[in-house]
């Protein structure tokens, strides 16, 4: 986060992860680089929190090129008892083993080791979601992913997998389904040790799980016990089992390498890596799993990847699916969108390389009750069976990113047979480049939808080789959308170059009207075969005329010798400042904090009509800030949301006043406990709060469904929506833990706009006007949370689009006043007083200074750009100065400004000053961290999100983090 001072930035960065323009790109580090990193943090952790005889699963990393031999020679040289080797791996320079807690710490002192960390447990792509829908019997409405795909136009030339070996790590198979029986070429177990890797005598493998079966089933299911209606989308391909993963679909992390390791040793053309887990960059050099990935890559064998099920929010990206050489699938529902539950990029590197910001995932695939093989003995609560009557068990219907991967890794089987010693470069450009656009956010779908039979084409056609860049667009997450605020920003992220093959030195252009705003930090590069990168970002300047907001458009070439060989799209739009939602932080309990992060989604949706958020005070600082209309004067909505403490009537006058004046409060209430008889919130303030304007707080929850779900309320619970336009597209709301309104429309126009109950006697949302401001009243606070949200579309209720309707609602009548500042200089000379204020119809701005004497010291109030005003008045005392904006439009619509503050002399050398920039309103910018949470308070239930059963695609316009 950054302050804002006399400059009209409204950059929303996530955290603090802000990269100067002057990043410096650097190379990769090289291979035989032997520093040594000691203990990780997260086994620092174990080691602490476990007792000394605990056994600690461990994995020892060393240098480049070190031979297993070596490897545990130099691990038993140091004498420690309690070491026992799991595994030497010859694909990586690491050791797997167990060892008691007591002497990790002497282990790690090991001078031929360069890294100790603990070996962490990977799943089945994280929060995997199943289905409790079955398709009708006759397969009316479904569309078999071959199709979608386009994979049949290749199969009618005789292409279909044949001769390729595909690796399945994952939970195993089931060796007697009708549609594996003549598929799997061998199975190894690394959980129970039962291998079968003699085919000739059928095949005794087994899936104690269900995933890796249904997995295997996308990729080579030959249709045998269906007719052939259904298949994999290489039918002729042949299946490598490899069992990683126990009945409960988890498994460590060396032993998911180990898997890695044995595939390639074995053969393999292709992983297919359905699982994951949570990745952050310190540990990126001991990973073994990701380790394994990139070796296996180096070696020739194409690795694709799960981006997991941990969407929309950004940063999600499971790991390994964050290695950038490998191909990272995202879940389509069929070839309409993304589903809610994919994970989303970009991927955040501070120590590995390429520093900064990395487009994932690469590509998306139908992942969304999409039709598979059932084992056996498969988790009768995650696959259900499919169509039981026609095809007597042996189909499963399931969704998640883990039903596409084996998806692609069936496309790359068939480029596989159709282009003999297919790179790993070759099948990743070539699926990428082919993709159908999806018109989304690339952190969400990547290059889009694959297309095998355009892949294929795209072979043929680009012989001599292909180029892309990554994303397939620019501006993307992590800062959002394509708005861009007059004075706003966007920090470097990388672009990609892969290429199949060297091309030297190359000019990066940009053209169209964008050009003007997008920088690189260089201007040539050199194309290698492989991976090469580039930093780029947006400069919006702060003394942009009005004239410039509009719609930028261009685009990013690299040409060499004059010739294009790589472009990608750049769309953005400039518009203006649209006012600034205020969130009260002050007010809550140390014990319970509503982050802004919590509704990353809301705050995009403000973003898109160009308000910005900004935090009164902080509960950490034991209630120092207090509110009133100077503290108030900096914002046009002020947001209250499930505060506890207490609210001084000093402070509730003054939110009466700043309503009074033209300003919006929008008040989120939280859960009434009846069991208890408490409110998880402070209700009796809220209610004095209200009081002016006809709405209250009941003493009546709602919300409190089955299993830690909520409720959706809609007209199958007898709930009413209003004619209204904040109720435009609302008929239902999912609502978790919340409370009811009273409503008297004899007061301030109050009205219910959503009922809870068919008699209209207990509103869940509800407005009123008052003076010239108005309220918005909603009795379930984590309506707009982020969490809250994925379960709502899943129940296919209309929450996001309150929040769309709620953000447009919020922007202002009145004219926007984004800044005040006051400059100062030497001692006697001028001072400047400048106003940044925007509106579409601004009329007037009239600006009075009452100096410490107590007389109006302004001077000529003069206009630039359309939106600057600036006076002046010679500084000559210190003391309190009062400082007075009035903004009016042509409507009549008035928005007031006013703060008192101490100005001192700071006298320097008895008459002079140094040069000092005062920002009145004096607003810190919130950052947006994209991240799950999980909401407990007093009183309530804990908001936890639970496992899904039926995802489903969004149902609205999204906003970019969708």
């Amino acid at each position: 986060m950054r302050a804002v001072h006399r400059t009209i930035i409204t950059l929303l960065i996530v955290g603090t992860m802000f990269l100067s323009p002057n990043i410096v790109w650097a190379s990769s580090p090289s291979s035989n680089v032997t520093s040594h990193y000691g203990l990780s943090p997260i086994l620092a952790q174990a080691v602490s929190s476990s007792s000394p005889n605990d056994v600690l699963s461990v994995v020892a990393q060393f240098p480049e090129g070190s031979t297993p031999d070596y490897m545990v020679a130099s691990i038993l040289a140091s004498g420690l008892s309690t070491v026992t080797i799991r595994h030497a791996f010859s694909l990586i320079p690491m050791v797997s083993l167990y060892i008691e807690s007591k002497e990790v710490n002497a282990l790690s002192k090991n001078a031929k080791i360069t890294g100790l960390t603990l070996d962490v447990q990977r799943s089945l792509s994280e929060n995997e979601p199943v289905s409790d829908s079955i398709v009708a019997s006759n397969s009316e409405g479904y569309v078999h992913f071959t199709k979608t795909i386009d994979a049949e136009d290749l199969w009618s030339k005789g292409i279909n997998g044949s001769g390729v070996v595909v690796a399945v790590v994952d939970s195993g198979a089931d060796g007697t389904h009708p549609d594996l029986q003549n598929k799997i070429i061998g199975f190894k177990d690394f959980i129970n040790h039962q291998d079968d890797m003699n085919p000739s005598d059928g095949m005794n493998a087994y899936d104690d799980d269900g995933h890796g079966t249904a997995c295997a089933w996308n990729i080579a299911g030959d249709g045998t016990a269906n007719g052939g209606n259904f298949t994999g989308v290489a039918p002729g391909a042949d299946l490598l089992i490899v069992k990683v993963l126990n009945k409960e679909g988890q498994g460590d992390d060396s032993v998911i390498a180990q898997g890695i390791e044995f595939a390639v040793n074995q053969g393999a053309d292709i992983i297919s890596l359905s699982l994951g887990g949570d990745w952050t960059d310190n540990t990126y050099l001991v990973e073994p799993s990701v380790a394994a990935v990139k070796a296996a890559i180096a070696q020739g064998v194409s690795v694709v990847i799960a981006a997991g099920n941990s969407g929309p929010q950004a940063f999600s990206i499971n790991s390994p699916g964050i290695v950038e050489e490998a191909i990272t699938v995202g879940a389509s529902t069929e070839d309409k969108g993304v589903v809610g539950f994919s994970s989303v990029g970009p991927v955040y590197r501070t120590n590995s390389e390429p520093l900064g910001y990395e487009a994932k995932p690469d590509i998306v695939a139908p992942g969304y009750e999409v039709i598979s093989g059932l084992a056996k003995d498969a988790n009768p609560t995650e696959y259900l069976p499919y169509n039981y009557s026609q095809y007597q068990d042996y189909y499963t219907q399931w969704s998640g990113t883990s039903a596409a991967t084996p998806i692609v890794a069936g496309a790359l089987a068939l480029l596989e047979q159709n282009f003999t010693h297919l790179t790993p470069e070759e099948a990743k450009t070539a699926i990428m480049k082919s993709a159908k656009d999806l018109n989304l956010d690339p952190m969400v779908q990547g290059w889009g939808l694959i297309n095998v039979t355009a892949a294929a084409q795209t072979l043929s056609d680009y012989s001599s080789g292909i180029t892309i860049m990554t994303p397939r667009r620019f501006p993307t997450l992590p800062w959002s959308g394509n708005v861009l605020i007059v004075g706003d920003d966007r920090p470097p992220q990388n672009i990609t170059i892969i290429s199949t093959h060297s091309i030297g030195s190359s000019k990066i252009e940009i053209s169209g009207n964008a050009s003007t705003y997008v920088q690189t930090n260089v201007d040539t590069i050199s194309v290698i075969a492989g991976y090469s990168h580039f930093g780029i970002w947006l400069e919006i300047p702060n003394n942009l005329p009005l004239s410039y907001v509009g719609t930028y458009l261009g685009q990013l070439n690299i040409t060499h010798e004059n010739v294009t060989i790589a472009s990608i799209d750049i769309e953005f739009s400039i518009t203006l400042y649209g006012g600034r939602l205020m969130v009260d932080m002050e007010h809550h309990s140390a014990n319970d904090i509503d982050y802004p992060s919590y509704y990353g989604y809301f705050t995009e949706y403000l973003r898109g009509e160009g308000v910005t958020l900004s935090e009164f005070g902080s509960p950490a600082d034991n209630h120092q800030s207090y509110i009133d209309m100077s503290a108030l004067a900096g914002s046009d909505i002020f947001m209250i949301m499930d505060t506890e403490t207490a609210y001084t009537q000093g402070e509730i006058d003054a939110l009466h006043q700043f309503v009074a004046t033209g300003g919006t409060l929008l008040i989120l209430a939280e859960f009434w406990n009846s069991t208890t008889n408490q409110a998880s919130y402070g209700i009796n303030y809220y209610n004095e709060i209200l009081a002016p304007y006809g709405i209250q707080c009941e003493r009546n929850g709602i919300g409190v469904g089955l299993g830690n779900y909520g409720v959706v309320y809609g007209p199958k619970t007898g709930s009413v929506a209003e004619n209204d336009t904040l109720m435009d597209g609302v008929n239902s709301l999912y609502i978790v833990d919340g409370s009811t309104l009273s409503v008297n429309s004899s007061i301030a126009n109050a009205r219910g706009l959503f009922w809870e109950d068919p008699g209209k006697k207990h509103a869940i949302v509800a407005t009123a006007d008052y003076g010239s401001g108005h309220v918005i009243a909603i009795g379930d606070g984590s309506t707009l949370y982020d969490e809250i949200l994925y379960d709502a579309i899943r129940f296919r209720a209309d929450n996001l689009r309150l929040l769309r309707n709620l953000a447009a609602s919020l922007v202002p009548e009145a004219p926007r006043i984004y800044d005040v500042t006051f400059e100062r200089g030497e001692f006697g000379q001028p001072a400047n007083v400048t106003a940044y204020v925007f509106d579409n119809n601004l009329e007037s701005v009239t600006m009075n200074i009452i100096g410490p004497s107590g007389t109006n010291i302004s001077g000529t109030v003069t206009e630039s750009l359309g939106y600057e005003f600036t006076t002046s008045f010679i500084f000559d005392s210190g003391g309190f100065y009062t400082f007075n904006v009035v903004a009016r439009d042509s409507s009549g619509n008035e928005r007031v400004f006013q703060k008192t503050v101490l100005i001192p002399v700071n006298a320097v050398n008895d008459f002079f000053v140094q040069a000092v920039t005062y920002s009145l309103v004096g607003i810190v910018g919130v950052g947006l961290a994209y991240t799950a949470y999980q909401k407990y308070g007093p009183g309530r239930r804990p908001k936890r999100r639970p496992e899904r059963s039926d995802e489903e695609e969004w149902e609205v316009p999204p906003p970019s983090i969708e």
